[in-house]
């Protein structure tokens, strides 16, 4: 898979195609998708192994994905409630709740971290959240 960087702090990254994706990316990537899905209309997704989101370039609105996933996860936790419920169109808000998710997964692996490598729970990076 090659990827650019759009914002490493982040760990957000870009795809120019998901041609470059590999097959064992794909089939995991599909595996999640609903029914009827075509990859070509996937505007990012996440890779869990790797902590990546992953914005598809060649998605026609890459650019208006890639803003808002960069904003959202700056979001304080009331930020981003609020961000989900005025959110524009449905589509936007279920894009919102993946990212949710990701956030989830990144608390859970930040704690897990922190506990495996012998730091208390009082040490761990904890946003209140």
């Amino acid at each position: 898979m090659r990827l650019g960087v759009l914002n490493g702090e982040l760990g957000i990254f870009t795809i120019d195609g998901l041609a470059d994706m590999g097959c064992i990316q794909e089939k995991r990537i599909k595996g999640q998708m609903p029914e009827g899905a075509e990859l070509e209309d996937l505007a990012f997704f996440y890779v869990p192994d790797r902590d990546w989101i992953v914005v598809n370039n060649s998605h026609p609105f890459a650019e208006y994905y890639a803003e808002i996933i960069s904003c959202y996860l700056e979001l304080s936790e009331e930020g981003r409630r609020e961000a989900v419920a005025n959110a524009p169109t449905d589509v936007v808000k279920a894009a919102l709740r993946i990212l949710d998710d990701v956030i989830w997964r990144r608390r859970l692996f930040t704690r897990w971290e922190g506990l495996r490598h012998g730091i208390g729970k009082e040490a761990v990076k904890h946003d209140g959240n």
